[in-house]
């Protein structure tokens, strides 16, 4: 999830660290082109390695220089450190000289030219694939410093290095490290914007605030450190304190070329689109070239209906920077949101020249695709999307194309990485990585990561279509704590969260209502509540020809004939099975008989099938059974072993053996 805040934060660091880089020596500065003992340092030859029975010399320890010529013997020895012929005996070597020389001047040098050797070599490990040797290497050179030195050489010899594993792909690891050298550099002001810096280039947003936050206390005067506060914010969801932040910033630099921008920002993605615009100007004022505010306030325009408005402010930004993939994904969004299709598609296609996979561009796709009634395609666009991105707003729209196909088997599962609901009925979500949220509506929930990564006030989906989702959600998750618990019929169900979610998941008059009938009946009787379940039966079934008219049971729809007979098997099965959870076998036996014999075509069939042969060998009709356990046995399903053992038991109670079994399975 990127801002354009963040952007222009990153694009601070990178410079920062291309700078840094540069300055790093490298390794060939402090190894001579030939090995051996450097000039004017005369060194023994090693002596034998001595029997193994006889203990090796305690290392001497030489006391802080009292001359002139001791400190020339220092440097000689250093300088022997330094000419080692490989990086593994340069630091071994540059090791030996500190713990030797622990009271030299030249210690500084050394450590530095210490802390320079094992980031060359722990990148020469991560490179040769020996990531944990790498970080163990650069570890130790986290520690090498003193806090002073270390604070006020961050950028040039300790960044390097979780910058290099972030670029390897190991951004955990990055993480980590940086966090553990984090707190040598607590009382340094510069390190520790550095360090934020670093962070929200990873976009790890809490260890961004608490940097900040920190750097804040050490110089409260700070403009900068206000700003990238309130971009760590903007990234963690945190919004409301994203925008305070931006203020305090612009309170202490009124003439910002970044914060009017950020707040302004902030302003239209909450719909405030009159301040929004003042803002935007004000930051034009400063930097007539400003593509962020440029675009910001033609979108503005474009939100409101204003278009011929937005026709100069778009020009600008399109002169300035004309392949901001985000800006064109946000136009493609705002139109869709208003309706106007045809101006969506058109920036939609603009930004899928520049960046074919952005995630928000998928999502605006995959809602257009909905409205022209290719839910398949939909489907196929937010999958692919996912491959790529993890978030909860993808994950979202995956499963609303889903429930809006009423697709629900299919539907839970995306909602389910992301997303809880209490036993009271509100949702609980985690968002960005970071933040815990929760509330009765899910909508609400989701806003925050729309209006943060994308500045933009509305939804796609209708209100209507956003309540339709949240309580079959609401319906599917209490149903599914209650299987889990055990659900007892009839015991408080009339008072229940569970039966409240139930009736209004099935409320309305619309033709689709039979499909929400017949899932709120599948999913009652599974979990033991089947009075309810038997009254959505018998309600489903009589909504059989309205629910044949509309999609149902996935995206890719079938015809209205093939959609009328698996509902109708559906619906007779689902009713049958509850009057035999209750006892009434008789009944039951009519109702499946019928889900059986009516549409021999259905995909559900089957298992309609098998449920009459569960109820026909309860009641001692066996011969009955078996025929109707064979309709049901497929053996390419995941269950053919236990319902082929199934059968054998049937066949061997009517026969007295196996004999001639797979003879009449095949028949």
């Amino acid at each position: 999830m990127t801002t354009d805040v963040v952007r222009a934060t990153a694009r601070r660091f990178l410079l920062c660290v291309t700078l840094s880089s540069l300055s790093v020596p490298a390794l060939a500065q402090f190894v001579p082109t030939q090995s051996g003992t450097a000039t004017g340092a005369p060194r023994p030859n090693p002596a034998a390695e001595p029997p193994r029975e006889v203990p090796p010399a305690p290392m001497v320890v030489l006391a802080a220089p009292t001359t002139t010529s001791e400190l020339l013997r220092e440097q000689a020895d250093l300088e022997a450190a330094l000419s080692a012929a490989n990086l593994e005996a340069y630091v071994t070597q540059l090791s030996e000289f500190l713990r030797t020389h622990p009271a030299s001047p030249l210690q500084s040098s050394a450590r530095q030219s210490l802390v320079r050797a094992q980031a060359q070599l722990g990148e020469q490990r991560l490179r040769a694939g020996d990531a944990e040797g790498a970080q163990n290497v650069f570890r130790q050179a986290v520690k090498t410093l003193p806090n002073a030195d270390a604070a006020r050489l961050f950028r040039s010899l300790i960044l390097p290095m979780p910058l290099l594993l972030a670029t390897q792909g190991l951004r955990k690891e990055a993480v980590l490290l940086m966090r553990e050298f984090q707190p040598r550099a607590w009382d340094n002001a510069p390190a520790l914007e550095q360090i934020g810096l670093f962070y929200l280039s990873l976009e790890v947003p809490t260890d961004a605030q608490e940097v900040f936050k920190r750097a804040i206390e050490l110089d409260a005067t700070s403009a900068n450190f206000h700003h990238s506060l309130g971009v760590a914010y903007q990234i963690g969801l945190r919004l409301e304190e994203a925008a305070a932040a931006f203020q305090k910033a612009l309170e202490l630099d009124p003439k910002s070329r970044v914060a009017w921008a950020a707040l302004a920002d902030l302003q239209r993605s909450a719909g405030d689109y009159e301040k929004a615009e003042a803002n935007y100007r004000r930051q034009i004022e400063l930097d007539p070239e400003h593509p962020t505010a440029w675009g910001g306030l033609a979108i503005c325009y474009v939100a409101q209906r204003r278009e011929r408005e937005a026709i100069e402010p778009m020009a600008r930004m399109l002169t300035i920077n004309p392949r901001d993939v985000r800006f064109f994904t946000q136009l493609a969004y705002v139109h869709a949101v208003n309706g106007d299709f045809t101006a969506a598609i058109a920036a939609g296609t603009q930004a899928k020249r520049i960046q074919p996979n952005y995630p928000w561009l998928r999502i605006v796709e995959a809602h257009l695709m909905r409205r022209a009634g290719d839910l398949a395609e939909a489907e196929n666009i937010l999958g692919e999307a996912l491959q790529t991105a993890q978030f909860a707003t993808l994950q979202f729209e995956l499963g609303a194309t889903l429930i809006l196909a009423n697709a629900y088997d299919q539907a839970l599962e995306p909602f389910e990485t992301f997303l809880k609901v209490t036993p009271d009925g509100e949702f609980e979500a985690v968002l960005g990585g970071a933040l815990p949220v929760r509330g009765p509506r899910l909508a609400r929930l989701l806003d925050l990561e729309r209006r943060a990564s994308l500045l933009v006030a509305s939804s796609l989906l209708s209100d209507d279509e956003v309540t339709f989702i949240e309580r079959y959600l609401r319906f599917a998750l209490l149903a599914k704590q209650a299987r889990a618990k055990g659900a007892t019929t009839g015991q408080g169900l009339m008072e229940s969260p569970l039966e409240i979610a139930a009736r209004e998941f099935v409320a309305g008059k619309d033709p689709a209502r039979g499909w929400r009938l017949l899932r709120a009946a599948e999913t009652l009787a599974d979990v033991g509540e089947l009075g309810i379940a038997e009254r959505f039966a018998r309600q489903a079934i009589d909504a059989t020809a309205e629910a044949s008219r509309v999609a149902g049971g996935g995206v890719d729809s079938p015809r209205a004939e093939d959609r009328l007979a698996e509902f109708y098997v559906r619906a007779q099965m689902t009713l049958g099975w509850v009057l035999y959870k209750q006892g009434e076998t008789a009944a039951a036996t009519v109702r499946l008989r019928e889900a059986v014999k009516a549409y021999p075509t259905a995909p559900s069939r089957r298992e309609a099938a098998w449920r009459l042969g569960v109820v026909l060998e309860a009641t001692k009709q066996d011969a009955e059974a078996f025929e109707a356990y064979k309709l049901g046995y497929d053996a390419n399903a995941p269950t053919a072993s236990d319902r082929r053992a199934k059968l054998e038991a049937v066949y061997k109670r009517l026969h007295g053996s196996l004999d001639g079994f797979d003879a009449a399975l095949a028949r």
